[in-house]
């Protein structure tokens, strides 16, 4: 028996982004300082900071921290949530209407139970599959896919894909075991937001030449980082507890706990791998790259940005327009800003009918990336 295959469109987009606007004035007090960090640290924080923050691009960001208590204001699900709703209400649908709940975020609310049925929860779901997907900024494509491979074979008519990035658990000075502080560490502060996007997909039943609105015209992910080391790492988990003389005290004395990044392997590698992926991307699909108008990546900073542009231009034949820096007022929020960008061009207008994009993320975490293109 033939399997009739649906088509899935983008029903609805939702953003959220924590609290007030923090200029780049104002970020120390929203972090908070660390005077126990070594003194190289404390000297380089005191003369690059202000030049990472001259030259990055962003004038304002957003944290899910008090200004005043320096206390999280959200949680991962919490953070999660507005932009769900959002996404629902774009769409015109109810929580009781989301057949496929995924999650996708760096971190978790806690070990058990998921952070994707605590998001059922908090959205009031009461039956619906759910997935929680463990990943940084290729989580987005991660869960598409998933989510378009199982509205094509019609396993659900609906799903909400929903991605959180909450940074300020790494980035507030009370998170850091200060002595055992590095530079890189220290540098993330100044790159890292809060934010998170979601997106309602349906699945319709259309011929094959007749062309939807909103169409989801398919996905890619990969992962060529098995003969690479990790690009950004973070630990805590089972592999820094195998030892019974070093447990939680012990991880956090030593600093096992950092969020820490590879700078010069992000500068040398994130664009060819962006590159390579969205060119196997588009072959997979058979979409001549002239036809897309939009590529929405996700650029922690203006400075990589211009660096890398002609690399992700030139193999494409496009302009620089087509590729714009978008994260001047959000910073950068991970997995989450393609998600953010998408909803605000959506938003504003400037995704026009018929118009393609790209919407593709590097992860350096392990070199994956993912993403998928849709046809306004």
């Amino acid at each position: 028996m033939q399997t009739i295959l649906h088509r899935v469109v983008v029903a609805g987009t939702g953003a959220f982004l924590p609290n007030d606007p923090v200029p780049n004035s104002e970020l120390a007090n929203i972090l908070g300082d660390v005077p126990g960090a070594p003194e190289r640290v404390r000297t380089f924080i005191q003369n690059m900071a202000p030049r990472m923050l001259d030259s990055g691009g962003v004038e304002s960001r957003h944290f899910a921290i008090d200004p005043e208590t320096h206390r999280l204001t959200h949680t991962v699900v919490t953070l999660a949530e507005p932009a769900a709703r959002r996404a629902l209400e774009a769409a015109g649908r109810k929580p009781a209407e989301v057949e496929l709940l995924l999650l996708a975020s760096p971190n978790y609310e806690c070990s058990t139970p998921p952070t994707s049925a605590l998001l059922q929860e908090r959205l009031g779901i009461p039956v619906c599959a759910e997935m929680e997907v463990h990943s940084n900024c290729s989580g987005v494509g991660k869960m598409v896919q998933i989510a378009f491979d199982a509205l094509r074979l019609g396993r659900y008519r609906t799903a909400l894909v929903v991605y959180s990035q909450l940074s300020s658990v790494y980035v507030r000075s009370c998170y850091f075991q200060q002595s055992k502080m590095n530079k890189t560490q220290a540098a993330l502060r100044y790159i890292l937001a809060d934010g998170a996007g979601a997106l309602f997909l349906k699945a319709v039943d259309a011929d094959d030449d007749e062309a939807v609105p909103h169409e989801v015209l398919g996905t890619h992910v990969e992962s060529i980082g098995a003969d690479r080391p990790p690009g950004m790492t973070a630990g805590g988990g089972v592999a820094d507890l195998i030892d019974p003389a070093c447990q939680i005290p012990g991880l956090f004395e030593q600093g096992l706990h950092h969020l820490d990044q590879d700078f010069a392997a992000v500068g040398r590698d994130a664009a060819p791998v962006l590159v390579q992926g969205v060119k196997r991307m588009l072959a997979k699909l058979g979409i001549d790259p002239a036809r897309i108008s939009h590529y929405v990546y996700s650029t922690p900073g203006l400075q990589l940005y211009e660096a890398n542009l002609d690399k992700v231009t030139g193999p494409f034949g496009v302009t620089a327009d087509q590729v714009r820096f978008r994260a001047r007022h959000t910073g950068y929020c991970g997995g989450a800003s393609i998600l953010l960008h998408f909803d605000e061009m959506v938003r504003s207008g400037e995704l026009q009918p018929g118009q393609l994009a790209v919407c593709h993320s590097v992860e350096s975490s392990k070199w994956m990336s993912g993403g998928f293109v849709v046809r306004w």
